[in-house]
């Protein structure tokens, strides 16, 4: 059973090391996802196809503690997969069996089975379950409640997470959009480094010290995976820029489309949030009917 489990083990990460190979080139964006930053993500991209290889051609020659690497290569999965999901991915590409997208759930999955047959390479070998004696059923329940731990874990960050969106939807769908406050609509927009006044644009002027902003923060991010360009000014960085803006105060957006401004508004939920810009897309239909 610890030979069969350490030999799959070994051709699972062989085959997940050469298709990482393989999209080496867009291997360093996946690992986006899972919290890596910018500048780390292609020596770390490298490092993790060479860890992999390691560890199988370790699996293959029976070399000590390899099933053990093997383990802890596991619960680095089901840690990237949480931390994944935490930043607000429902689908992600690990790069594993190829870059296609997979729901979260499935890459969490496929990285729990994998710990489970490292855990049972690492330990198969000193469960005797034909005799057990009591030092074999303490080492097995204790394996068994380490791994419910680190599973519920994951399950509870998950929860966490979705709690705090929901409390985030609770509230009127309309942002808060005074004439008076910010850039008049139907204007163009004022001056802001980083604005490329081409397409859709979201204007998110936070502040430091703000519990909403940071809220908000991941709702803001998956609009920019959505396509929309994001441009994020913080207070105590960019004083002027709120100044030039007219911004009574954080958390206030502005959405701007070919430099122009659609709608603007203090946004304090997700749901105003996607509501002030299915606003200015709204307007900006109608503009061009």
């Amino acid at each position: 059973m610890e030979t069969a489990a350490r030999a799959v083990l070994a051709i699972l990460l062989l085959i997940a090391a050469v298709a990482k190979l393989r999209s080496r080139a867009e291997l360093p964006e996946l690992l986006g996802a899972y919290g890596i930053p910018g500048l780390a993500r292609r020596p770390a991209a490298i490092a993790l196809i060479l860890v992999e290889a390691f560890v199988a051609v370790l699996l293959l020659v029976g070399a000590p503690g390899s099933a053990f690497a093997a383990l802890a290569l596991g619960a680095v999965f089901v840690l990237a997969a949480a931390t994944a999901r935490l930043r607000g991915h429902r689908r992600v590409r690990c790069g594993c069996f190829g870059a296609a997208e997979r729901p979260w759930s499935w890459i969490l999955a496929r990285a729990l089975g994998f710990t489970v047959l490292a855990g049972g390479a690492a330990f198969g070998g000193e469960l005797d379950l034909a005799s057990p004696t009591r030092d074999t059923l303490v080492l097995a329940a204790l394996a068994i409640l380490a791994f419910a731990v680190l599973v519920l874990g994951v399950l509870v960050l998950a929860l966490y997470r979705h709690v705090g969106v929901l409390s985030l939807r609770i509230a009127p769908s309309a942002a808060l959009e005074l004439e008076g406050e910010g850039p008049p609509v139907g204007t163009p927009a004022p001056a802001l480094a980083g604005l490329t006044r081409r397409g859709a644009e979201l204007v998110a002027f936070f502040a430091e010290d703000c519990r909403l902003c940071r809220d908000l923060a991941p709702g803001v991010r998956a609009l920019e995976r959505e396509g929309v360009a994001v441009r994020i000014a913080y207070e105590a960085q960019e004083g002027p820029a709120f100044s030039r803006w007219n911004v009574p105060g954080a958390p206030f957006v502005v959405h701007i489309v070919d430099g122009v401004v659609a709608a603007k508004g203090l946004v304090n939920t997700l749901e105003q949030l996607d509501g002030l810009v299915a606003t200015g897309r709204a307007r900006k239909a109608h503009a061009a009917a």
